[in-house]
């Protein structure tokens, strides 16, 4: 993985834990923020969006787990994947994390290589979800049509997000086969207008329901949130692409 762009919250009342986070990280970041306890957080998550934010679970003010449910209601950070650090953990529990509004889970001592698939999984290279890509994508699947490509486009924009409205009270209530149709007929619109980037995460999500996995469902859910809330950010630069007005 290349150096990046991201930005970065550590949340630990330890200091040693803190700066050791922030050591790993400084691979791939120059813009990481430290927080020293739970409430410091917090003020940093209303002032700022982050490209991710790891929290202590056990943090004096506000300790993760009322963090992670304030961020996920009352800030910028509604969406930014954020991540759990606890010394002791199991399977169970770490499913518990996710269900709580985690994304994942990272166990102390953090192992690079740990750190490293998290990133990985979580945020994505932007050279590959820039509205260059999806203009060109759309432009591959027309035949260089910019115009046809525009329609497709709208109608996806007008689509999905009633669909992921519905696949995420699905998920909620628990109910797969509903969840499993909704999930098959977004990978089926990222397949048609050739976006791989958010077609390979339904996909993985329609994996994740056909074998009844659904802390691994909610998780590539929120990827494809993520991922679909940032097309809709580059839609009018994508539309101007189309038509080479760039």
């Amino acid at each position: 993985m290349i150096l990046t762009e991201l930005s970065i919250l550590i949340a630990d009342d330890n200091e040693m834990n803190r700066w050791l986070l922030a050591e790993q990280l400084s691979v791939w970041s120059n813009d990481v923020a430290l927080a020293c306890d739970g409430l410091e957080a917090w003020n940093l998550l209303q002032d700022r969006q982050y490209s991710m934010v790891f929290l202590d679970v056990n943090m004096p003010g506000l300790n993760g787990f009322e963090l992670v449910k304030k961020a996920r209601t009352e800030s910028l950070n509604r969406l930014t994947p954020i991540i759990a650090v606890t010394a002791h953990i199991q399977t169970h529990q770490r499913y518990l994390l996710i269900e709580d509004g985690f994304n994942e889970c990272l166990v102390k001592p953090i192992v690079l290589a740990d750190l490293q698939h998290v990133l990985s999984n979580w945020c994505a290279p932007t050279a590959t979800v820039s509205s260059q890509y999806y203009a060109q994508a759309l432009l591959k699947k027309t035949e260089h049509n910019p115009a046809l490509g525009q329609v497709f486009f709208q109608k996806m924009l007008q689509e999905v997000p009633t669909q992921l409205v519905d696949l995420g009270q699905a998920l909620q209530d628990q109910q797969c086969q509903i969840a499993l149709d909704i999930a098959h007929k977004l990978h089926g619109s990222f397949c048609f207008s050739g976006f791989d980037d958010l077609r390979a995460i339904a996909g993985q999500l329609e994996q994740d329901l056909l074998n009844i996995d659904l802390p691994k469902a909610n998780q590539q859910f929120q990827r494809l949130t993520n991922g679909f809330a940032n097309l809709l950010n580059l839609q009018n630069d994508v539309i101007a692409n189309l038509f080479g007005d760039f």
